[in-house]
């Protein structure tokens, strides 16, 4: 008989590498509370400049608000570089914090701007505007209309802030969203100045508005388009004519 062979045997497969638990303290250069306070730092005070609590050329000291805070100096002025970093506030040389200013050119380059991306958000929003977004958008322009008559303007612009912003979601595109918002925040304190100036909430406003809404009731976001492109640069027209 022929001797016989060794049965041949598989390879056995390697085992899997182990994986390495990530280094969680190298992810942060400072514990999380600093982070924390510049957040709270940033929140509030980018809120009080949107409601104009903060006006164009007023000086911010960062030690002021630390102490007014409770907290120390060094979250406010990281929360204030952030803000710099979006436009909101001027840091000088010597560490001087003043609150922005537009110029009519930076004021005309900013509606262009909103004029054209808001109707790409209306573009773009073709077949996506379900019943229940148009049923908000009447019920926004219903609050605007009704606080325009209580001669309520902060309650007016805060809601047709919702009414637009509703208008940029319904594109689901978020990047775009996210500058339109930042714009749109940053001309907050003369929206309200200039409402303010003419009596109350624009007139004009709510019409061009119902434009808008009659033509999404229709179906027809690209006449929405044309609509919103036509409100927003009005608008600026209003704002130029008032402030």
């Amino acid at each position: 008989m022929p001797p016989r062979t060794a049965r041949s045997r598989r390879p056995r497969p390697a085992a899997p590498a182990r994986v390495r638990d990530a280094d969680a303290g190298s992810l942060f250069a400072a514990p999380l509370r600093h982070r924390t306070l510049e957040e709270l730092a940033y929140e509030h005070i980018r809120t009080a400049l949107v409601q104009g609590k903060l006006a164009p050329g007023q000086r911010i000291v960062a030690s002021a608000v630390a102490r007014a805070a409770g907290i120390s100096r060094i979250p406010v002025l990281q929360a204030l570089r952030r803000l710099e970093s979006e436009g909101f506030v001027r840091i000088n040389p010597h560490r001087d914090v003043v609150v922005s200013g537009l110029s009519r050119e930076e004021f005309r380059e900013r509606f262009l701007l909103m004029a054209a991306l808001e109707a790409l958000c209306l573009r773009e929003a073709d077949g996506k505007i379900a019943p229940a977004t148009l049923q908000q958008l009447r019920a926004l322009q219903a609050e605007i209309g009704a606080a325009r008559r209580a001669g309520d303007t902060a309650r007016a612009v805060s809601a047709d802030g919702r009414f637009h912003r509703m208008l940029w979601e319904v594109s689901g595109l978020r990047q775009v969203v996210q500058v339109l918002q930042n714009v749109w925040d940053r001309g907050e304190y003369y929206r309200v100045i200039m409402h303010a100036r003419r009596g109350s909430f624009a007139a004009e406003s709510l019409a061009e508005h119902e434009e808008i809404l009659r033509a999404l009731e229709a179906g027809d976001t690209a006449r929405a388009a044309r609509a919103v492109e036509r409100h927003r640069l009005r608008a600026m027209e209003r704002l130029a004519e008032t402030t």
